[in-house]
């Protein structure tokens, strides 16, 4: 038996949830695997009394800066009683790694990493691929610039690998709402995989849904969806909606436009696949994650960083109902696979032994 203990925040952010959800859910799956976890919120001494201790990145999100020697000590002192130490980076970026925590843990696991793994070695203009890719190539700056911190042996490259994306919760229309709930009603019944609400081959009778926020502290994060919103402006609205009529639009749309934010996979590509619309988002091509969501024209069909064919692919997918439908539906199905019960259980418990490993 694999005793494992999980130091976090908890439900307190989308991003926890999303990391602790199938954790949660699949508890007894798990016991059969031979694992067993326990939660942690706070340092305790019963914390390195396991086998493997996960710590999850939003623990100490706010115990860098000029607390970051403490914080790795703290983090080295956990190494020295005994368990395997693995961080679990839940950030949205593949880019933005805390490269510093690399020479005091066994493995450093993330929701989504660049395949081009040397990348990592060399400086990302505010923190990611594609901030770097419009510094570079559309001149875009910052007013307070940052990059990303390189990781300087280059042996560290080893301890990475993948934990799990943020598709293993419940984003149906009222799954946030009781994803939040559980944090102050820890209630399992709260915490159930959405099904599907709308199937591709349905009449739809919206070209195209395009629904985004552009205000973020950063032009580079910026720069890609203010320039879709201009190039779709003349079409299609681009302004938020209530989240009633947003799901009704996303349900009656043959297409959904989903940007990067601040990372490249956003929670509005698992609403896509429930609603069965085709997704089409920015070149993914760069990364890989877990669950293995975003295959170029398979799952969900692709643009340049540069947009100079957005229009022409919007357009003829709008053309070509059966390319169209046939991709909406792979990439429906494909996410359902990893919420239903079987399927699902047997794909996470065996993801998470191998990321277990170091």
């Amino acid at each position: 038996m694999v005793q494992v203990h999980v130091l976090t925040k908890g439900f307190d952010s989308p991003n926890g949830r999303a990391f602790l959800f199938p954790l949660i859910k699949y508890r007894q799956d798990l016991l059969a695997y031979g694992v067993t976890w326990r939660l942690f919120t706070t340092v305790t001494q019963d914390l390195t009394n396991c086998d493997v201790l996960i710590i999850e990145s939003k623990f100490y999100k706010f115990s860098w800066g000029d607390n970051e020697n403490k914080t790795l000590d703290e983090i080295s002192k956990f190494r020295d009683a005994g368990p395997t130490i693995l961080f679990f980076d839940t950030g949205d970026s593949t880019g933005w790694l805390l490269s510093q925590v690399l020479p005091v843990v066994d493995g450093y696991r993330k929701s989504q990493l660049l395949k081009n793994r040397k990348q990592y070695l060399k400086p990302m203009y505010g923190n990611r691929p594609y901030t770097h890719h419009y510094f570079e190539h559309a001149s875009v700056k910052d007013a307070d610039p940052v990059w990303s911190r390189p990781i300087l042996d280059e042996t560290d490259l080893v301890k990475l690998g993948l934990s799990w994306n943020s598709g293993l919760a419940d984003y149906s229309l009222y799954g946030p709402l009781r994803m939040m709930m559980f944090q102050s009603f820890p209630w399992s019944g709260f915490l159930q995989f959405p099904f599907v609400s709308a199937l591709p081959s349905r009449d739809r009778p919206t070209d195209l849904s395009c629904r985004f926020g552009v205000q973020y502290p950063r032009e580079s994060v910026a720069w890609q969806r203010c320039r879709i919103r201009d190039q779709m402006g003349g079409r299609i609205s681009t302004d938020k909606l209530f989240r009633r009529r947003y799901f009704k639009e996303l349900q009656d749309s043959k297409i959904v436009i989903s940007p990067f934010g601040l990372g490249e996979i956003t929670l509005k590509d698992f609403e896509v696949f429930l609603t069965g619309g085709l997704l089409l988002k920015p070149t993914m091509n760069h990364l890989e994650t877990w669950p293995d969501l975003f295959r170029e024209e398979e799952t969900l069909v692709t643009f340049d960083w540069n947009l100079f064919d957005l229009e022409e692919r919007l357009d003829s997918l709008l053309h070509n109902r059966g390319t169209r439908i046939n991709i909406a539906n792979q990439g429906q199905e494909n996410y359902m696979n990893y919420l239903r019960c079987g399927t699902g259980a047997v794909a996470f418990c065996d993801h998470f032994l191998a990321s277990l490993k170091t």
